[in-house]
């Protein structure tokens, strides 16, 4: 398969999983560390294709946490940063979603809920509530800096 037709591929299978662009490039970044298929040599490229079609195998067969695993990962690390454990998290699904649990929701569910935990986390940073290392923020950034709206 030619690189083209790899990317087409990624293209495709990204429409067939109903990815929106910001939890595309969340998958790209975490599986190659580019957020760009045009960005990435051929042995990534056939990682984020495997990747995708394993997406696609367990989509409808299991639910929950396998159905969005990049995002329920990410979900993960901001509780760290929050200090919270599951049942906060879940509350803060609950009145976000009206879901009980981040296992019962869309992956745009999963994106306003990632959302809406960055928002408390800059705004306890900023209130100097919430202190993280010198790395924590830095690792924070990192993974975060694309999801925030352009100033």
């Amino acid at each position: 398969m030619t690189r083209a037709e790899l990317i087409k591929k990624i293209h495709v299978q990204k429409r067939d999983l109903s990815l929106d662009d910001d939890n595309y490039r969340l998958i790209l970044e975490s599986l190659s560390g580019r957020r760009s298929c045009a960005d990435m040599d051929d042995e990534h490229l056939n990682l984020v294709s495997l990747a995708l079609s394993k997406m696609l195998d367990n989509r409808g067969t299991r639910p929950g946490l396998r159905k969005n695993p990049n995002q329920q990962a990410f979900i993960a690390r901001l509780m760290d940063y929050l200090h919270w454990n599951w049942s906060n998290t879940a509350t803060f699904c609950e009145r976000l979603t009206g879901k009980k649990s981040t296992k019962a929701c869309s992956a745009a569910e999963l994106s306003k809920i990632i959302r809406g935990m960055i928002a408390i986390i800059d705004q306890d940073i900023e209130k100097g509530k919430l202190g993280l290392s010198h790395t924590q923020r830095f690792e924070y950034e990192r993974h975060v800096k694309h999801l925030r709206p352009a100033a």
